[in-house]
């Protein structure tokens, strides 16, 4: 007690009512705010394609919620869009590049029409209503909104594996909705686990995006009470990282566990745990060098995430080189709607002799990296001063995007390219940085306690 007499908080108290208190907003609003990014989430995850008129919906539900949100909190949206001044100068730069680019390849202006609009149009819209949102509903709230769209997907991933019908029965009646031809896709024809996502990678990539929202919220959050209180790995985060992993098993999807294992590695070095982070590096090396030698050794092995002799994975080398070369015979670039399987007989003579060479002939390129530079052209070497400053002021959450980057290392996903999800995180976590943090607590000096009781 103080000369006052009143009672000073404990560290505990302190901390617990900073996280009833991460934004001013009523109730009411939190609850909408965070219904509607739920909503949105789950609606992209399960219904990604369905459109009328060839327009996507979920666009247009994006946009009418950024509206309403914008009449009712015009202030915070104003806030929002000077915050991602940066991200909005990048998009139509990016916008303007591709259009470039696209022209020259002789692209029609419809297709570069609905290329802006799908890729940067619909990213700016969805990161500023993500950060208004987020604001709203504050930062925890807003992450676990995110989290538990993706924990829908993930739960029926989980009873897909089991060989639950219903479950299967749930996602072919959303397929049907949208028109997806699953006669013809093999990941549901041989019952590859994806949830009620649009497929097995959708799946891990939403996955690897969960994680990073509610790894950025931890880390948040523990730097509001303090920062690490020693080199021991948060418990909670730990438990979220086995379940991303998990969920990448169920959806036989072999990068995000990769990812995790170098996430691992890195985080257990931040903390000063040499031991562990050695021991969470060297499985990842496990991964890559020992697993053909032990999948050998137990023959008969079929499932699919612990295989790297399937065409998947084998086909992953000569994808990459096709890639380069596209990009050495056309360093400017191939514009929008660019389909890289439409160049592929060009380049037989020099790769039909690769392992799994003819993946070139029916898939894209499998590596986001290149998608973008195919796409764009070396002109990118603009973009990079923004990139590089965007990446800088988002330091703080940067590793725990770490195991969603391996993944698009290896798919075809990304920000700006088919990977609307990413700016619902991105706008979570910004909020979060726009929430004042409040001082540590002082230690209590029990002896003056003692004196002015």
């Amino acid at each position: 007690m103080t000369s006052q007499g009143a009672v000073l908080p404990t560290h505990r108290q302190s901390v617990r009512a900073r996280r009833t208190s991460d934004t001013e907003h009523d109730g009411g609003a939190r609850w909408l705010a965070a219904g509607t990014i739920a909503f949105l989430m789950l609606f992209n995850i399960a219904l990604i394609s369905l459109e009328f008129a060839s327009i996507p919906i979920r666009s247009v539900l994006t946009v009418g919620s950024l509206g309403l949100f914008a009449l009712l909190w015009p202030e915070i949206a104003g806030r929002a869009l000077k915050r991602h001044a940066l991200v909005l100068v990048l998009a139509g730069l990016l916008a303007a590049l591709g259009t470039f680019v696209s022209l020259v390849a002789g692209t029609s202006p419809a297709v570069i029409g609905r290329a802006i609009l799908e890729v940067h149009v619909q990213a700016v819209v969805t990161l500023i209503f993500a950060t208004i949102a987020a604001q709203i509903a504050g930062p925890r709230l807003a992450v676990f909104a995110i989290v538990g769209a993706v924990a829908v997907t993930g739960m029926v991933a989980a009873l897909q594996v089991t060989g639950f019908d219903p479950a299967w029965d749930l996602r072919a009646a959303l397929g049907s909705l949208q028109g997806h031809k699953l006669h013809e896709d093999s990941s549901f024809l041989n019952r590859r686990p994806m949830g009620v996502s649009y497929s097995p990678i959708h799946l891990a990539t939403q996955a690897c995006l969960a994680f990073a929202a509610y790894g950025g919220l931890r880390h948040w959050q523990e730097n509001r009470a303090g920062g690490p209180t020693g080199i021991a790995p948060d418990s909670k985060l730990a438990i979220a990282l086995l379940a991303m992993v998990a969920i990448a098993t169920a959806s036989a999807t072999r990068s995000p566990i990769m990812g995790a294992a170098v996430f691992a590695g890195l985080y257990l070095l931040m903390r000063g745990n040499v031991w562990l982070a050695a021991f969470a590096l060297a499985g990842g090396a496990l991964m890559l060098f020992a697993l053909p030698a032990i999948l050998e050794a137990l023959e008969g092995t079929q499932y699919r995430v612990l295989r790297v002799d399937d065409n998947s994975a084998s086909g992953r080398l000569p994808l990459f080189t096709f890639g380069g070369l596209l990009l050495l015979d056309n360093p400017l670039g191939y514009g929008f709607g660019f389909e890289s399987t439409h160049y592929w007989s060009r380049y037989w003579p020099e790769l039909y002799q690769m392992p799994s060479a003819g993946v070139i002939r029916e898939a894209e390129l499998h590596n986001y990296a290149l998608n973008m530079a195919t796409t764009y052209g070396l002109g990118l070497v603009v973009a990079a001063p923004l990139i590089v400053a965007l990446i800088w002021k988002g330091r703080g959450y940067l590793l725990f995007f770490v195991p969603y980057a391996v993944h698009i290392l290896f798919h075809n996903s990304g920000p700006f390219w088919n990977d609307t999800l990413f700016w619902f995180v991105v706008g979570a976590l910004s909020a979060a940085r726009l929430q004042t943090a409040a001082p540590r607590p002082r230690p209590v000096n029990r002896s003056r306690m003692g004196a002015n009781a």
